[in-house]
Protein backbone atom coordinates (compact mmCIF):
# COMPACT_ATOMS: atom_id res chain seq x y z
CA UNK A 1 0.00 0.00 0.00
CA UNK A 2 1.92 3.38 -1.13
CA UNK A 3 2.61 5.72 2.02
CA UNK A 4 0.41 8.97 0.58
CA UNK A 5 -2.60 6.15 0.69
CA UNK A 6 -4.63 6.19 4.09
CA UNK A 7 -5.40 3.39 5.58
CA UNK A 8 -9.66 2.50 6.20
CA UNK A 9 -9.29 2.78 10.14
CA UNK A 10 -7.82 6.59 9.75
CA UNK A 11 -10.09 7.51 7.24
CA UNK A 12 -12.78 6.07 9.25
CA UNK A 13 -11.14 8.12 12.76
CA UNK A 14 -11.08 11.31 10.51
CA UNK A 15 -14.72 11.01 9.54
CA UNK A 16 -16.69 10.58 13.24
CA UNK A 17 -14.07 13.02 15.18
CA UNK A 18 -16.49 14.73 17.53
CA UNK A 19 -15.61 18.01 16.42
CA UNK A 20 -15.93 17.75 12.79
CA UNK A 21 -19.24 15.90 13.54
CA UNK A 22 -20.41 18.96 15.86
CA UNK A 23 -19.79 21.33 13.06
CA UNK A 24 -21.50 19.44 10.37
CA UNK A 25 -24.52 19.09 12.54
CA UNK A 26 -24.63 22.63 13.24
CA UNK A 27 -24.16 24.07 9.87
CA UNK A 28 -26.94 21.52 8.58
CA UNK A 29 -29.34 23.00 11.75
CA UNK A 30 -28.66 26.67 10.79
CA UNK A 31 -30.04 25.86 7.16
CA UNK A 32 -32.99 24.36 8.06
CA UNK A 33 -33.72 26.70 10.34
CA UNK A 34 -34.58 28.79 7.46
CA UNK A 35 -36.70 26.14 5.63
CA UNK A 36 -39.33 25.66 8.20
CA UNK A 37 -40.27 28.57 8.70
CA UNK A 38 -44.67 29.39 8.61
CA UNK A 39 -43.58 32.34 6.07
CA UNK A 40 -40.94 32.16 3.33
CA UNK A 41 -39.22 35.78 2.91
CA UNK A 42 -39.35 35.44 -0.80
CA UNK A 43 -43.26 35.16 -0.47
CA UNK A 44 -43.58 38.59 1.36
CA UNK A 45 -41.36 40.44 -1.07
CA UNK A 46 -43.73 42.31 -3.25
CA UNK A 47 -42.24 43.94 -7.10
CA UNK A 48 -44.12 47.70 -8.00
CA UNK A 49 -44.08 47.85 -11.43
CA UNK A 50 -45.11 51.76 -11.21
CA UNK A 51 -41.80 52.66 -9.46
CA UNK A 52 -39.98 49.55 -9.97
CA UNK A 53 -38.57 48.99 -6.27
CA UNK A 54 -39.13 46.14 -4.46
CA UNK A 55 -40.89 46.61 -1.17
CA UNK A 56 -42.25 44.41 1.66
CA UNK A 57 -44.70 44.51 5.08
CA UNK A 58 -42.55 44.71 8.18
CA UNK A 59 -43.77 44.62 11.53
CA UNK A 60 -43.59 48.26 13.33
CA UNK A 61 -41.07 47.59 15.83
CA UNK A 62 -38.58 47.58 12.30
CA UNK A 63 -39.94 50.19 10.71
CA UNK A 64 -42.78 52.87 12.13
CA UNK A 65 -44.35 53.15 8.62
CA UNK A 66 -45.00 49.59 8.64
CA UNK A 67 -43.44 49.02 4.74
CA UNK A 68 -40.46 49.13 3.89
CA UNK A 69 -38.84 49.85 0.14
CA UNK A 70 -35.94 48.50 -1.10
CA UNK A 71 -33.28 50.44 -3.00
CA UNK A 72 -33.01 49.07 -7.11
CA UNK A 73 -31.06 46.65 -8.26
CA UNK A 74 -30.72 44.85 -4.74
CA UNK A 75 -32.59 41.95 -5.32
CA UNK A 76 -34.05 40.10 -8.58
CA UNK A 77 -37.81 40.63 -9.65
CA UNK A 78 -38.37 37.82 -11.51
CA UNK A 79 -41.06 35.50 -9.74
CA UNK A 80 -41.75 38.43 -7.04
CA UNK A 81 -46.06 39.13 -6.81
CA UNK A 82 -46.53 42.59 -9.11
CA UNK A 83 -48.62 44.89 -6.04
CA UNK A 84 -48.25 48.80 -6.24
CA UNK A 85 -46.29 49.68 -3.16
CA UNK A 86 -47.91 51.74 -0.48
CA UNK A 87 -46.40 54.95 -2.08
CA UNK A 88 -48.08 54.25 -5.72
CA UNK A 89 -51.12 53.33 -4.19
CA UNK A 90 -51.78 57.39 -2.24
CA UNK A 91 -50.70 58.46 -5.88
Amino acid sequence: MPEDEKHIIDWILDKTDFRKQKQSFRNKKRASAFERRKHKMDNLIFYCSVCEYCWSNVPKYIDIVKWRKYPKNLMPTIGKKRKRCKNCKTK
